[in-house]
């Protein structure tokens, strides 16, 4: 895990002890919109190669910052307790580009289940 992921993830961590979201600011199960508006954030912050853009530390805000640090952890809990497609290739940042890349509409979204896109885009379904 590099440096910028942990700093995100400790941001995160603050951010949600301190209950700044009420209880429905991030959709757990319907509204998958909020998980691909998050992992665009992380694409945008990402270069290909998966490494940070240069200067991505001091052009993302802490609004984005949060909602990388959501994307990641969101795949990262996914892939650790997945208990079908053990062999997927996919790593984090892929499983953020496949989500970020998402052609479904926004009222689509709204009616999706946070657990389709991930297993599509672990399973690559």
């Amino acid at each position: 895990m590099t440096l910028n992921n942990r700093v995100v993830f400790v941001l995160l961590s603050l951010v949600l002890s301190s209950n700044a979201f009420s209880r429905n600011d991030i959709p757990l199960s319907k509204g998958a919109d909020f998980l691909v508006s998050a992992c665009q954030e992380v694409v945008d912050i990402y270069d290909a190669h998966g490494e940070a853009k240069f200067l991505a530390s001091q052009r993302t805000s802490l609004a984005e910052g949060i909602r990388t640090g959501y994307c990641l952890g969101v795949i990262v809990q996914y892939r650790e307790n997945a208990g079908y497609c053990r062999y997927s290739k996919n790593n984090v940042l892929e499983m953020a580009q496949v989500i970020a890349r998402t052609n479904l509409t926004e009222s689509q979204l709204k009616r999706t289940d946070t657990s389709d896109i991930l297993e599509e885009a672990y399973c690559g379904l």
